[in-house]
C-alpha cells in the first residue's frame, strides 16, 4: 500500500510538471503570435484611418455626377471663395449683399491681384468694406499690389470705400515675424498713407454693417511681448470676424493657430463661436484645435486649400487630421478652392 501511494504521488508530480510546461509553451506561442500580428494591426489601423478621414467636397460630387443641393441659403446674398492663381496657398473671399454691395475678406497673394480685381469689376467695381485678418503675404499681397499701384498713380479700375484691420507696430513684426517683415512694413505704410475716412482700426466687439450683412470683430489682436517670441505669433495675432448674412452665420478664422484658438474659446465661450459655416483655419491644417471646431459646430466647411495641401503632398501637413475632426462632427458639405472658385448663394 505504501509503495502504491508513493508511486501515485510521483505520477501526479510528473503530470503537474507536464501541465506547467504546456501552459508555458502556450503563453510563449501566444506572445509570438501577438508580436507577429502587431504590425499587421497597426497597418490596418493606419490604412483605415486614412480612408476614414477622406472627405468629399461639393466639387467632387459634381465631377462624380452626384446630386448637389443648390437651394439658396443666403437670402439673396452671394459668397465666393476665390481659387488661388499661383501654386501657393491663399485666402480670398467676396461677399455680395442682397442689395448689391461688395465686401472683400483678405484677397490673396500679389499673383492673385489681377484676377481679384477682375472679379470685383464683375460685381460693379466698388468695394464697400475690405476686411483684413493679418499681414501675411498670402492674405494681403493682392491688396498691397492694388494700393501700391494707386500710390504710383495707376488706376486699378476699382474703388474701395473702407478697409478694416488691426495690425501691430512695425517693430513687433521685426521681432515676431522676420521672414515676412517686408510685407508687414509695406502694407502698414500703404494703409497709413490713406485718408482717415478710408481706414478703420477695429477692436473686439465692433460691429460693421453693410446692408443686411453684419460683421462682428471677435477678438483683440494677440500681441505677445519681446519675452514671449513664438513661431506662430503672426498667425495667432489674426483678427477673427463673424458675419451674419440673412440669419446665416459665417466664422472667418483666418490663420489662427492652436494657441490663438484656445484663447478665443476661453475668452468667448462655445456659444459665441457657434456658426453655420466656418472658414478652416490656416488653410485646413495646423490651425485651431479640434476643441474650437467642436464649439463652432458647423454644417458647412470652407477650405481655402489648394490641391497639393488637400492631398497632403509629401505627408508634411496636418490636413488629414483636420479632415478627421470634420468626419467626427458629421459635416458633409465642404467647399474647397482645389475645385475652382466656390460660390454659395
Amino acid at each position: 500500500m505504501g509503495i502504491d501511494v508513493r508511486m501515485d504521488r510521483a505520477v501526479r508530480k510528473r503530470h503537474s510538471r507536464n501541465r506547467r510546461h504546456k501552459k508555458l509553451w502556450i503563453a510563449i506561442m501566444a506572445a509570438i503570435l501577438l508580436l507577429l500580428a502587431a504590425p499587421v494591426t497597426a497597418y490596418a489601423v493606419i490604412v483605415g484611418f486614412g480612408k476614414n478621414t477622406e472627405l468629399v467636397t461639393e466639387g467632387d460630387k459634381l465631377r462624380e455626377g452626384k446630386a448637389v443641393n443648390d437651394v439658396p441659403v443666403l437670402g439673396g446674398a452671394e459668397l465666393t471663395m476665390l481659387q488661388n492663381q499661383s501654386k501657393g496657398q491663399m485666402m480670398s473671399f467676396l461677399l455680395e449683399t442682397k442689395e448689391g454691395s461688395l465686401i472683400v475678406i483678405d484677397g490673396g497673394r500679389w499673383d492673385d491681384s489681377d484676377y481679384l480685381t477682375e472679379q470685383i469689376k464683375k460685381h460693379g467695381g466698388r468695394v464697400s468694406a475690405w476686411f483684413l485678418t493679418h499681414t501675411h503675404t498670402d492674405h494681403v499681397g493682392a491688396l498691397l499690389k492694388i494700393l501700391q499701384g494707386e500710390a504710383d498713380g495707376q488706376d486699378s479700375g476699382i474703388e474701395i470705400d473702407k478697409i478694416y484691420y488691426n495690425f501691430a507696430p512695425r517693430e513687433w513684426y521685426a521681432l515676431h515675424e522676420p521672414e515676412d517683415m517686408g510685407t508687414a512694413y509695406t502694407i502698414i505704410g500703404l494703409l497709413e498713407g490713406l485718408p482717415d475716412e478710408r481706414i478703420q482700426v477695429v477692436h473686439q466687439g465692433d460691429v460693421i454693417a453693410v446692408d443686411e450683412v453684419k460683421f462682428t470683430v471677435m477678438n483683440d489682436r494677440y500681441e505677445p511681448d519681446e519675452n514671449h517670441v513664438g513661431e506662430n505669433d503672426c498667425n495667432d495675432s489674426c483678427m477673427i470676424y463673424r458675419a451674419v448674412v440673412n440669419d446665416v452665420s459665417i466664422l472667418f478664422l483666418a490663420d489662427l493657430g492652436e494657441l490663438g484658438g484656445n484663447r478665443l474659446l476661453e475668452e468667448l465661450g462655445a456659444e459665441a463661436l457657434r456658426s453655420d459655416m466656418v472658414q478652416m483655419a490656416h488653410h485646413g491644417q495646423n490651425g485651431v484645435g479640434e476643441n474650437v471646431y467642436r464649439a463652432v459646430d458647423p454644417s458647412v466647411c470652407l477650405w481655402p486649400t489648394p490641391q497639393w495641401l488637400w492631398d497632403n503632398e509629401g505627408d508634411r501637413f496636418k490636413t488629414p487630421e483636420t479632415k478627421g475632426w470634420m468626419k467626427k462632427l458629421d459635416v458633409d458639405k465642404h467647399y474647397c478652392i482645389k475645385d475652382g472658385d466656390q460660390v454659395i448663394r
